[in-house]
């Protein structure tokens, strides 16, 4: 798994302290908001998609009773990398010969 975003090369590791956040796949507007923000409007999440936490601001995320980081039911991306303006292909695993 890694960040969805992008130009984002994030991925989980035990020295990561940022979080991964499911799509809102049940919210077709705020889907739709967070496609635009993270500029990917022709691509279709995946239920195992993500988005790192690098993309959020501070003020959208809470803590849950055990002290975990989660994000808002409103949050939506904000912080973006782009290093240019045109929409990419998604990433492709390569294959080991």
């Amino acid at each position: 798994m890694s960040c969805c975003a992008l130009e984002c090369t994030n991925r989980p590791s035990k020295k990561s302290t940022f979080s991964f956040f499911r799509f809102p796949l049940d919210d077709p507007d705020r889907l739709d908001q967070w496609l635009l923000n993270i500029r990917r409007n022709k691509w279709t999440p995946k239920v195992c998609s993500r988005l790192c936490s690098e993309h959020f601001e501070s003020h959208h995320f809470s803590t849950d009773s055990w002290g975990r980081r989660c994000l808002k039911n409103t949050a939506v991306p904000t912080i973006s990398y782009f290093t240019n303006g045109i929409e990419q292909q998604p990433r492709r695993k390569s294959r080991d010969a």
